[in-house]
């Protein structure tokens, strides 16, 4: 080989080692949305993958070791490799659907799958390194350590233009099918280099059925909830926060999941109360006057609209970290009137963080319909620090509402901040002044108003309708709440730090089949 073309063989290498990174580690982001998604945004899906994927490369390597020290030709070799992972990226798109699920036996099949797609890639780390490589002793530390700098770098990139651009501009699915493209197309580039004439006649017929692959894609939020009855999907909307879908309810109202998870009703009627709405409206007979309002979390939008209707309301401010709940919401009349209201402010960030950023703003009401507590991240608005720092915004007499998801670590948490703490269904209602119904409470109630009409019905207030409950069912102590548990382990305070809802009081641990022969700790 002349000098020449060892050079352009180590510059081609470099090229190779970059872009395999850079595709490898979009995948795994992609991987993590997946898995995400069957898991229904348990926190464990993020190691689930890295540890399947740590795996493939490292046995791909193996793989690639064994080629370099057999094949005489590694750029035909590299070629191969790279065809073989796309065509496996291919396969995996296809197949994943059904292993999307929480039994241990399909996420065993779906981590081997993992491993596969990783392990496809991993073999062309040692073969790039080879070719990259200077044959004279003086500039092989040098050639090597450019090799593996371009794949670092290219690993680094993926990543960021994976999560922050391209699941924007993408589904998915259809990402995914973008990654497997650009893995042939390197594979026939490569395969230009050493047999051109082939390379010509397979280029057109492999990217076309990459193509396809995209199209025909099974949608992913039909995978868990429709194939359980759950209804006809309605429509999905996907960004870099995640995947939003909804599924028709009929009369109980559409069914909207975040992340596979349920998220919530489409439906504002108080003579169904599909929604849990009576949840909202006890913060109406618990303040006598709130005009400030603060919500934190979008979703549907029927939980805005159920306080928009308490009379005297002047101004709600709504903080949504995902700005496809604007789009979810539009497509619905029941809820799309939130968006127009002249009283509501959507501000599309991170309810912490906007907390922070307005340190001067207070409110006479805080709400969040939180989502379960058992999911990644969930203590980021569950947390003791989190209730502190709604606490520093409340007006004097202010409440704070939360959903619980029946935690009683949340429960325990609230009081360790706040001095009145009441339990209704599987609300905290927080304060630092006493909670108890005011004297207007009915009268409130009656003014309530819902897409322009009264949102109680005259028999809403006998007994025992939901009326009648909100404004005489005793509000039970968050104290006595926890007395009365029977669990093996006392609730503790939720911090920043310990995570205590999602990984020790969370979903049992996943291949809990396993537990005989599983770490004390990871069984606990």
């Amino acid at each position: 080989m002349s000098a020449a073309t060892s050079m352009s063989v180590r510059k081609l290498a470099l090229g190779l080692s970059f872009s395999v990174g850079l595709l490898s580690l979009s995948q795994e982001i992609f991987w993590v949305r997946f898995v995400g998604f069957g898991q229904q945004g348990r926190p464990q899906a993020f190691a689930i993958v890295l540890a399947a994927f740590l795996i493939g490369i490292s046995l791909g390597a193996i793989v690639g070791r064994r080629i370099c020290g057999r094949s005489p030709d590694l750029l035909a070799a590299a070629a191969r490799a790279l065809g073989w992972a796309a065509a496996l990226d291919l396969m995996a798109l296809q197949l994943m659907a059904p292993l999307l699920g929480e039994s241990p036996e399909r996420l065993a099949f779906l981590m081997l799958m993992i491993a596969v797609t990783a392990g496809a890639k991993g073999v062309l780390f040692p073969i790039v390194h080879h070719l990259g490589s200077n044959d004279s002793e003086a500039g092989l530390g040098s050639s090597v350590s450019k090799v593996y700098l371009a794949n670092v770098m290219g690993s680094a990139l993926g990543p960021l233009l994976a999560g922050f651009w391209l699941l924007d501009l993408l589904r998915v699915e259809a990402a995914w099918a973008l990654v497997a493209a650009a893995t042939a197309s390197l594979s026939l580039l490569t395969l230009l280099r050493v047999r051109p004439r082939q390379a010509s006649w397979f280029a057109m017929p492999v990217l076309l059925l990459l193509l396809g692959a995209a199209l025909v894609a099974r949608p992913l939020e039909v995978i868990e909830k429709v194939a359980e009855g759950e209804g006809e999907l309605v429509h999905q909307i996907q960004n870099k926060h995640g995947i939003l879908h909804v599924t028709a309810g009929g009369a109980t109202g559409d069914v909207t999941y975040g992340g596979n998870a349920y998220d919530g009703r489409i439906n504002v009627n108080m003579a169904i109360n599909s929604n849990g709405l009576d949840r909202a409206y006890l913060m109406a007979v618990l303040h006598p006057q709130p005009k400030r309002v603060l919500v934190i979390g979008l979703s549907t939008g029927a939980w805005t609209a159920a306080i928009l209707g308490f009379p005297g309301v002047e101004q709600v401010d709504v903080v949504e970290i995902n700005p496809g709940y604007r789009e979810l919401i539009s497509r619905h009349p029941a809820v799309a009137g939130v968006l127009a209201d002249p009283r509501v402010r959507v501000h599309i960030d991170d309810g912490r963080r906007w907390l922070r950023a307005h340190a001067d703003q207070r409110y006479d009401l805080i709400f969040q319909n939180t989502t379960f507590h058992w999911r990644a991240y969930a203590a980021m608005l569950l947390s003791r620090e989190y209730l502190q720092e709604t606490q520093r915004h409340l007006n004097p007499g202010g409440i704070v509402a939360m959903n619980t998801t029946d935690s009683p670590d949340a429960y325990a948490t609230a009081q360790a901040v706040f001095g009145h703490v009441a339990r209704y269904s599987n609300f905290a209602y927080m304060s630092d002044s006493p909670l108890q119904r005011h004297d207007q409470a009915e009268a409130v109630l009656r003014a309530c108003r819902t897409g322009g009409g009264a949102t109680f019905a005259e028999r809403a207030f006998t007994k025992p309708e939901v009326a009648w409950r909100l404004l005489n069912q005793p509000l039970r102590p968050a104290a006595d709440y926890l007395a009365g548990l029977r669990a093996a382990e006392p609730p503790g305070v939720i911090t920043d730090l310990n995570l205590l809802n999602e990984y020790r009081h969370g979903k049992p641990p996943l291949f809990g089949a396993l537990a005989p022969i599983l770490p004390p700790w990871y069984v606990k």
